[in-house]
């Protein structure tokens, strides 16, 4: 049987996640806590590992019950911020970045990368297995970093979420516990993965890799003209307000 099999938030958009048994589903349609904040900059643009390469030194350890966000360094632990204080945590980015950055709060929806897809992005461990095996010295936990799914489904093959998407067809209906996730469209990838999480470097022809390996690792099930190009991993999703509330947690059985 296919379950729910790891589940990950990201509290600060662009920063390290959190690893959860459960999880709820907001009346937004998002996993609470999860891009309910963000960086942005002087014009309101989000700040991200794609235009300022220091923020992949910030190393956040969360505590979600009280809502509280300390920061790793090589001298210890920085003082603990209140989520709610933007002020200081907008300051404290500040002089980590090198620039005005100020920190907001979206408790409803968060800032999803795709603005027509609010829900978690779901993918199959498979295939994080799959693409790892793609790069010597990348691990499972490595590709994990990379990509920041929020939902993992086991066991299944890779790819296994594909098979969701039909050109001019309404796309399959992922069911997971008592929460029925709506299938946007296949996960566009940005710079971001082909860089290491903890400093930024790059992995030499990342992308030239993904692309070839994907298109050829592509499974029977894949219907081609759902995919425009092949930097695509995991599946956008939207959550009906009517599962506002709504708990997914590990375990919870899976089916399309």
């Amino acid at each position: 049987m296919i379950q729910l099999s790891k589940i990950f938030i990201y509290p600060i958009k662009a920063l390290p996640g959190v690893q959860l048994n459960r999880v709820t589903v907001t009346d937004g349609g998002a996993l609470y806590n999860d891009r309910r904040w963000g960086l942005v900059d002087s014009r309101g643009g989000m700040i991200n590992g794609k235009n300022n390469r220091r923020i992949f030194l910030l190393n956040p350890v969360y505590d979600l019950a009280s809502e509280t966000v300390s920061f790793i360094n090589n001298g210890g632990i920085d003082p603990v911020f209140e989520l709610a204080d933007t002020r200081g945590l907008s300051a404290f980015f500040s002089e980590m970045l090198g620039k005005p950055v100020f920190l907001q709060e979206d408790k409803r929806q968060g800032f999803p990368d795709d603005l027509n897809a609010s829900g978690p992005t779901l993918v199959s461990q498979s295939s994080l297995e799959a693409v790892a095996s793609w790069y010597p010295n990348l691990s499972l936990d490595d590709v994990r970093a990379r990509f920041r799914v929020n939902l993992e489904v086991s066991p299944t093959p890779a790819f296994w979420e594909d098979q969701v998407f039909r050109d001019k067809q309404t796309h399959k209906n992922i069911q997971i516990g008592n929460v029925a996730i709506k299938p946007s469209n296949p996960c566009a990838r940005c710079a971001v993965p082909m860089k290491h999480p903890r400093s930024g470097e790059s992995y030499d022809h990342f992308y030239e890799i993904f692309i070839k390996m994907r298109e050829q690792t592509k499974p029977s099930w894949l219907d081609t003209a759902c995919f425009d190009h092949w930097y695509r991993l995991s599946v956008n999703t939207n959550i009906e307000q009517e599962y506002s509330g709504k708990t997914l947690a590990l375990g919870d059985p899976v089916s399309t």
